[in-house]
């Protein structure tokens, strides 16, 4: 490759020879731009420089025809982004459905959160509407988080190449309208990539279609991470990991973060739980001194952050029956489904179920 290239120079520069004859120069003969505008659609990045080099050393007379080649290259270019994102090439495009399914997804979250957040009365049957619009969410979550793991390696590599030469067209055609170097300069890769793109409508798809995937990519590692985090705090029982990882996963679907075990607040919910079994009260008001408000008893537990509901409940037999209960009383909803929090407190004693949710 690297003896060839120098040869475009010469296929290219015919009018650079010596002629004493000539009085002005001419413009590049239809062989010299074509051969030009094979070479600036090549998917080869040095062929494509070694014809931008040649077009500005033929002078201004040769600017014109080469504007129109730089043209014509960064259609085909188009072209073949559009070909790599419609799946004709190989491998097709892992990206298609993921955009569809995402934006519905969001726009449903839009929709079922106020629901969500509505009193209802604790009438069953409403709330019952509630249950069967997060299953219908969760059904489209699972598909996206599905799709979001798709393996893009193949199309990013090929749609990088297309995007570099779109940028070097552009660039070169910036350059024709009287851009500086020390503009050009000014001008980060990110933004040059992203205006390269956002000429076409297939690039301004593949951008939305990066960024959906990698938002989407982001929210299942987050649920991943908070659930890692619940499963190592070897301080907690099965039902506290059990409950977090429950609670977390019905946040996620609705677009909410994930809580993590927290065990500072997790031994204020226990000792509450306790009390109330011990001393045969049920209540958010604590009769034991120092532990009234359940901002009282995690305080007294050592929390440092600021806790920011508490649900309780007694004679369920397990933690899943607990959260079904809190799901269907509006308050208790409201706080398990709250978009502050990130952490939560979670503690079982003898049917009797505390969970405190707060924020670090």
């Amino acid at each position: 490759m690297s003896l060839r290239i120098p040869l475009i120079l010469v296929a290219f520069l015919p009018a650079l020879l010596p002629a004493e004859e000539s009085t002005e120069p001419a413009p590049p003969s239809r062989q010299v731009v074509l051969k030009a505008l094979q070479w600036m659609q090549s998917s080869i990045p040095e062929r494509r420089q070694a014809a931008y080099r040649s077009v500005h050393l033929l002078g201004k007379e040769a600017v014109p025809s080469f504007r129109k080649a730089l043209q014509k290259a960064r259609q085909y270019h188009e072209r073949r982004l559009a070909d790599v994102l419609s799946g004709r090439n190989r491998g097709g495009n892992p990206y298609a459905e993921l955009v569809s399914i995402v934006d519905e997804l969001r726009g449903e979250r839009t929709r079922v959160y106020p629901l969500m957040m509505r009193d209802w009365q604790k009438d069953r049957q409403e709330i019952d509407k509630l249950r069967a619009e997060w299953e219908r969410l969760d059904h489209l979550y699972q598909k996206a988080s599905k799709l979001s793991q798709a393996d893009t390696t193949s199309i990013d590599k090929q749609i990088d190449g297309i995007t570099d030469a779109l940028v070097e067209i552009h660039d070169q055609l910036a350059r024709f309208e009287g851009q500086t170097k020390e503009e050009a300069q000014e001008i980060t890769s990110e933004e040059r990539r992203k205006s390269a793109l956002e000429e076409s409508f297939d690039g301004s798809s593949y951008m939305k279609a990066a960024r959906v995937l990698g938002s989407m990519r982001a929210e299942v590692a987050s649920l991943t991470s908070a659930n890692q985090h619940n499963d190592a705090s070897s301080w907690a029982s099965a039902p506290q990991k059990n409950f977090a990882r429950l609670i977390s996963y019905e946040r996620a679907v609705l677009g909410l973060r994930p809580l993590k075990l927290e065990e500072k607040l997790s031994n204020s919910a226990s000792g509450h739980s306790a009390d109330m079994a011990r001393m045969g009260f049920f209540s958010h008001t604590s009769p034991v001194p120092g532990k009234r408000s359940f901002s009282d008893r995690a305080r007294k537990a050592g929390f440092r952050g600021g806790p920011s509901g508490e649900c309780i409940a007694a004679g369920q037999s397990s933690f899943s029956s607990a959260y079904g209960s809190w799901f269907y009383s509006d308050g208790h909803r409201h706080i398990m489904l709250a978009k502050g929090p990130n952490v939560l407190g979670f503690g079982l004693a003898s049917k009797h179920w505390t969970l405190v949710t707060g924020r670090l």
